[in-house]
């Protein structure tokens, strides 16, 4: 019995030496930093919209880009060229969420025709297609960023919609 006892003692202490070895102190300083960030997304999540309102909107929901420029501290030029650089930014991130929209969706086409319909194969179409529709989505969101920062108007998705320009950004 006393060999037993002696090896079951041996390996407790061998099983502690891992979390002898763990850095326990960088570990809790990471936690306590991801706490403190957390707690102030969260803070500002439920200030909401008005506590750090980044757009200037009238009555009328058109945006004013001189009490925006007035407000961060930017001349009407500086203004007006972060306006057209954030215009093409938006129109080539919809672009590109349009392409890889495409690309998912001939992707997930080629599964479906190129392999034999089994379950499995249904259950992978299912979990796949979201991507699909998420990159469609974000598309159509950088399009309507786009649209809002040409026509310097809060416009609603209906809006955009129902519009007679141009659908896609330039």
């Amino acid at each position: 019995m006393g060999l037993f006892s002696s090896v079951g003692r041996a390996l407790r202490g061998f099983a502690k030496v891992p979390f002898l070895l763990a850095p326990w102190r960088e570990i809790k300083r990471s936690k306590d930093t991801i706490v403190d960030q957390a707690l102030g997304i969260w803070s500002q999540a439920r200030r909401g919209n008005d506590a750090n309102q980044q757009v200037i909107l009238d009555g009328d929901r058109l945006i004013d880009l001189a009490a925006f420029a007035e407000e961060n501290g930017l001349s009407d030029r500086q203004a007006r060229a972060l306006l057209a650089r954030r215009r093409r930014e938006t129109a080539r991130a919809a672009y590109a969420c349009f392409a890889l929209g495409w690309g998912a969706f001939f992707f997930l086409v080629y599964r479906i025709v190129g392999e034999s319909w089994t379950s499995g194969r249904f259950v992978v179409t299912l979990e796949f297609s979201p991507f699909c529709v998420l990159f469609f989505l974000m598309a159509f969101k950088f399009a309507l960023d786009n649209f809002r920062l040409r026509t310097l108007r809060h416009a609603t998705a209906a809006e955009f919609l129902r519009t007679n320009e141009a659908f896609w950004p330039d």
